[in-house]
């Protein structure tokens, strides 16, 4: 092959990747914040809206209780959850709860008041500190999505009884930290602490649109019903992010 047309293959491939480069930069959207609100919870690692929208669910690894705040981040109430590395929260109903162990890989539910009504371990094998990091659920198809953390990365799908229906594995992060099963368009948010980014995926955890945010450690993600507003906390500043969406 004469000289000149390698040369001339060579530009177009490198003008062809360089495009693709910028395209794909461009298509990454940025979000950021509009208020940052100091919570009192320990390392807060998990977050929910309760079915009312007025108050937030909120777990702490460091003492394993789940708060309820107000909108004004006071407290509400709290209780203990017997075991060790609370993680996620996902409201079921205006009475019932379910929260997600990291170390021994248990879903509990139970009341708004702390009463225990069930729990099923998932039988993940890994390091201790790579477990269970987040639980959302689908109130129509009676399902919940559980996310492990690394090690593998992990999606679970689980029926209304624990009962594991499926499982897939993510490649498009570091890490997962949270989730959020949007009813509107039956999707995911799922939430990277390492990547600092949210990703937007079907239900099998294939990527329809990737965020970044600039928060340090966010590991709970929550929605209101209308899709205005998106709310994160982190574990390491003990904050409760808000951002406007559109």
């Amino acid at each position: 092959m004469p000289k000149t047309v390698c040369l001339a293959i060579l530009f177009v491939i490198i003008l062809f990747t360089s495009c693709n480069k910028i395209n794909n930069e461009k298509s990454l959207k940025t979000l950021s914040f509009s208020i940052a609100e100091k919570i009192p919870v320990p390392e807060p690692s998990g977050l929910a809206l309760s079915s009312d929208e007025r108050n937030f669910w909120v777990v702490s690894d460091e003492n394993s209780k789940v708060y309820l705040i107000d909108s004004w981040g006071r407290v509400v109430k709290s209780f203990q959850v017997i075991g060790e590395d609370l993680e996620g929260i996902a409201v079921i109903n205006n009475s019932v709860l379910a929260v997600v162990l990291e170390r021994s890989r248990e879903v509990v539910v139970l009341d708004t008041s702390g009463t225990e009504i069930k729990r099923a371990a998932l039988g993940l094998e890994g390091e201790l500190n790579n477990g269970l990091e987040g639980i959302t659920y689908d109130p129509v198809g009676k399902k919940f999505y559980v996310l492990n953390e690394k090690k593998p990365r992990l999606l679970l799908t689980l029926d209304e009884n624990l009962a594991e229906l499926s499982r897939d594995t993510l490649n498009f992060s570091k890490d997962v930290s949270g989730i959020y099963f949007d009813t509107i368009d039956t999707t995911l948010w799922i939430l990277s602490d390492e990547s600092q980014s949210i990703y937007k995926t079907d239900l099998s955890g294939n990527v329809i649109e990737q965020f970044k945010i600039k928060i340090t450690q966010p590991e709970g993600i929550t929605l209101n019903k209308a899709r205005t507003k998106l709310y994160i906390v982190s574990d390491k500043t003990e904050s409760l992010y808000v951002f406007n969406l559109k």
